[in-house]
Formats: C-alpha cells, sequence, structure tokens
C-alpha cells in the first residue's frame, strides 16, 4: 500500500509543478501583450514578482525595459531586488541586471530611475564574475529598513513597498548600508566583523479620503522609529537615548476619480516618509551611529 501511495504522490506533485509552470507561462504573456489592459498587466507582475522562477525574472526584467506604463515599471524594478538572487539562473540573472542598470540611467521617470539605483546596488554584486572589495564585504553600519505595516488599510497595493524604498533611499544617501550579504545578519555576524546595526521600520497610522464634488481632500500620518538592533536572532531593543519615534502629517487635494485618488494618497504618505525620514530619522541616526 505505502508503495501504491508514493506513486500517487508523486503524480500529484507532477501534476502540481506542470500546473505551476503553466501559470507563470500565462501570466508572464498577460504581462508582456500589447493587448492587456492596464489592470491586467499590474496584476501580472505583482504575481509573477512573488516568484524566483527564470521565466518569471525575465519575464519581469522585460517589463522594466518596455512596459509603457511607469507604475508598472516601478513595480518591476521593485520586485527584480527580491527575485534576482545568486541561485537565479545565469541567463535570467543576467538579463535582470542589465534592465536594472538601463533603468538607472535612462528610464523616463525619475522615481523608476530612482528605484532601480537602488535595486541596482542589492543585485549587482549577484552579476557573474564580479569581484568582492578586498578586505571583507560587511559594511560597518547597517540599517535593517524594515517592511512598512498599513495600519490605515486604505493604501494602494504597491504603496508600502514604495515607502520602504522612500526610506531606504533616505538612509543610503548617508552611506549607512541597507543590505547585507547573504541576508540578514545573526548577532554573531554582526560581531564578528564589527558591525553597528540598527532598525528602521514605518507605520501608515491614517489615512483618510473625502470626496466634494469633483474634489477628493486625503489626509495621511506616517509614523517612523529607529531604534539599535541586535541581529535576525536578536531583534531591536529600545534604549533611553538610543531610540525614537518621529511622525508628520500632510494633506493632499485631487480629482475624484479613482485613479487620481490612488495617485494622491500615494503622493501623500510618499511625501510624509521623504520629510519625516529626511529631517529627523536620518540625523538622528547619524548621531547614533557617531556615538
Amino acid at each position: 500500500m505505502s508503495r501504491v501511495l508514493a506513486v500517487i504522490v508523486a503524480c500529484m506533485l507532477s501534476v502540481s509543478a506542470l500546473a505551476r509552470a503553466d501559470t507563470i507561462e500565462a501570466t508572464a504573456r498577460d504581462l508582456a501583450s500589447s493587448d492587456s489592459s492596464y489592470k491586467v498587466r499590474l496584476a501580472a507582475a505583482l504575481a509573477l514578482g512573488k516568484s524566483h522562477d527564470p521565466r518569471a525574472v525575465i519575464a519581469v526584467s522585460r517589463a522594466l525595459g518596455h512596459d509603457e506604463d511607469a507604475t508598472i515599471r516601478r513595480i518591476a524594478v521593485l520586485a527584480l531586488e527580491k527575485m534576482v538572487t545568486a541561485h537565479t539562473a545565469n541567463d535570467a540573472r543576467e538579463l535582470a541586471i542589465e534592465a536594472v542598470e538601463k533603468a538607472a540611467a535612462s528610464d523616463g521617470d525619475y522615481r523608476v530611475r530612482d528605484a532601480a539605483a537602488v535595486t541596482l546596488r542589492t543585485i549587482s554584486p549577484l552579476r557573474h564574475g564580479h569581484k568582492q572589495p578586498i578586505g571583507g564585504d560587511k559594511p560597518p553600519v547597517f540599517v535593517n529598513v524594515d517592511p512598512t505595516t498599513d495600519q490605515s488599510r486604505k493604501l494602494p497595493m504597491d504603496v508600502t513597498e514604495r515607502l520602504t524604498r522612500v526610506v531606504k533611499r533616505n538612509v543610503e544617501k548617508t552611506g549607512f548600508s541597507t543590505s547585507w550579504p547573504g541576508g540578514l545578519p545573526t548577532s554573531a555576524e554582526l560581531s564578528s566583523s564589527r558591525s553597528r546595526a540598527f532598525i528602521i521600520a514605518s507605520t501608515v497610522k491614517h489615512v483618510e479620503i473625502t470626496k466634494t464634488g469633483h474634489q477628493t481632500q486625503i489626509a495621511c500620518t506616517v509614523a517612523i522609529r529607529v531604534a539599535p538592533w541586535t541581529g535576525s536572532d536578536g531583534g531591536e531593543r529600545w534604549e533611553a537615548n538610543r531610540a525614537a519615534n518621529a511622525s508628520g502629517s500632510a494633506k493632499a487635494t485631487t480629482g475624484s476619480r479613482d485613479r487620481d485618488i490612488t495617485n494622491g494618497v500615494r503622493d501623500c504618505v510618499e511625501a510624509v516618509a521623504e520629510d519625516v525620514t529626511s529631517r529627523q530619522v536620518v540625523p538622528f541616526l547619524s548621531r547614533l551611529a557617531q556615538n
């Protein structure tokens, strides 16, 4: 009986793998097709972005280079940072790095260029033949930028990742690293490399949308906390004078169409995150790192 069950299980696994393969190929076609609507391409980019399959990497890389919509290109470049690893097939990895390089240099949308520049710092060391700098590749100061939390439950689907990017970009302007070779370091790895580590976490606390005639008023509040961090097996430490909370609010006026409102919410929370990070969090973090 056990042998029969083993055969049945093996068949089920094969069917499941085939179904996944068919799904990736179909989704890749949706993303690449000029006949697909914006919503179909958006859904396809988000779905493929959760996969490490080389075909998904290739499809998202091509979308970054060719899709006419800047939002989809931004989603593509955000996805590639997570999709591409040292285990990605060489051809897919090289195509992704080339696409991100091109986007960072010449994409027509500045937000795509900014996102691509950040992604490039993460994935370019994975290029075949890349040599690590002499003396090691562990940063002296590492900042773990936690994924943004949406307590408002009103954010468009791509905004939490975009806010995380805003924070990362501002931190990296100080020269601090937001990436660690091989994934998040443990306490022992931080200690052996003599690296200091901190954590930054962003939360969208409040989003209020009020429609009045053909206009929509949007109000938002974003909070960001910073604290010393002891590694993936330790967590953050809330210490007096070495940890802090910062927050900010803003209002925006936009049109009444769904797309106007989506863009208005996005602009509101991004503006607050940019302001709070650059004017409050980064200076505080810099003082901590110097002490």
